[in-house]
């Protein structure tokens, strides 16, 4: 199948997506916060999050695997800390409420911490540091996923690829983001190479031999690697712990992932980090500092070949302004699941951008 993009409406993405998650149960709240999600992350040019997991959330649910509109509870309360248990509801609506928990005790005590057990994926999580430094706070959220990665040195899957995102605010700009996972390629994307024919670069995966692998359908066999191998290795089990261990959710060699079996309760956890500067050093000088790293960064003087000196976020916040105003590019493949949910649920399909039949470019009934 050919994988070049075409470039669809955002609204339009997000009522189609809207519409096809309310089909399998969710409310609207719901269903337009996962939609939003997942055409965020396929505007900021990271389909491994993106639309591509729609059809894989819909067999969940369908499964029972995830649950919509889960009761999501607090099982733990103390001071600044408090721990969510999502109930194996969507991990979309598990770290929002945890967010905003861990953003109203950072404000009350200075620091917070939050967790979240028996939760399921919760996609990329870059917009839920950005919730916060809208409101002026440092914020880290982690996560463990289902085991697909092995330990340095092994070649057995123990490990998920335990994302890690870091946001700060900065005066007038916009919020400093780091988000990564840990391994050295996503595995949505080993997920994407396999569907579409595609190799994947060295040093990604183990086939189930335990040799080194470019062939995606054998990696998805095998074992993902950690990025900078020891290096990836340390901060994949760091965050293990941190965000597993410390809420009480599974280990990710715990978990059957959703990946694997649909029906399957992942119990995956996460945890937030929420520091207001203000309450260590004053919010002035906190400003000050941040401001004057991003411009000293930012203007440094180009190593050869470097157009610009990127700072963290940078890039996917110009895709996604783009996208905004040009159309999500999604690939071929993509645009086939999503046809294939919109026959499936009378849902009329969505048209590239420039289609001039405009009474098929939303996701309402037919």
């Amino acid at each position: 199948m050919s994988d070049q993009p075409r470039h669809f409406d955002y609204a339009d993405l997000t009522a189609f997506t809207t519409a096809v998650l309310q089909a399998v149960g969710c409310s609207a709240t719901e269903a337009h916060r996962v939609s939003e999600c997942l055409v965020e992350a396929d505007a900021r040019g990271l389909p491994s999050h993106g639309l591509l997991r729609l059809p894989l959330y819909v067999s969940s649910v369908e499964a029972g695997g995830i649950v919509p509109d889960a009761p999501m509870t607090w099982a733990h309360e103390r001071g600044a800390t408090a721990t969510l248990d999502a109930g194996f509801g969507f991990g979309h609506t598990a770290i929002a409420l945890a967010t905003d928990r861990a953003g109203d005790l950072a404000e009350q005590h200075g620091c917070a911490v939050v967790g979240v057990r028996r939760s399921t994926h919760f996609g990329m999580a870059a917009p839920w540091v950005e919730r916060l430094a809208a409101r002026g706070i440092v914020t880290f959220v982690l996560s463990n996923t289902g085991p697909s990665m092995a330990p340095y040195g092994s070649a057995e899957p123990l490990l998920g690829t335990n994302p890690i995102s870091i946001g700060f605010p900065v005066d007038g700009k916009p919020p400093v983001v780091l988000d990564m996972a840990t391994s050295a390629g996503a595995f949505g994307r080993i997920v994407s190479a396999a569907k579409n024919g595609g190799d994947i670069p060295e040093g990604w995966a183990l086939d189930a031999a335990g040799a080194p692998t470019t062939d995606p359908e054998a990696a998805l066999k095998g074992v993902l690697l950690p990025f900078g191998e020891h290096k990836g290795s340390g901060l994949a089990i760091a965050i293990e712990l941190l965000a597993a261990a410390v809420p009480g959710a599974l280990l990710s060699h715990q978990i059957t992932d959703i990946w694997v079996d649909p029906g399957s309760r992942m119990g995956t956890g996460h945890l937030v980090i929420a520091i207001h500067p203000g309450s260590l050093t004053g919010t002035d000088t906190y400003t000050e500092r941040a401001t004057e790293l991003v411009d000293r960064v930012s203007g440094s003087t180009l190593a050869a070949g470097h157009p610009a000196v990127r700072l963290p976020g940078d890039v996917e916040r110009h895709q996604s302004e783009a996208a905004h105003q040009g159309g999500v590019a999604l690939a071929e493949s993509t645009t086939a699941d999503l046809d294939k949910l919109a026959s499936r649920f009378s849902l009329t399909r969505i048209q590239p951008v420039g289609t001039t039949d405009t009474t098929h470019r939303t996701g309402a009934k037919e």
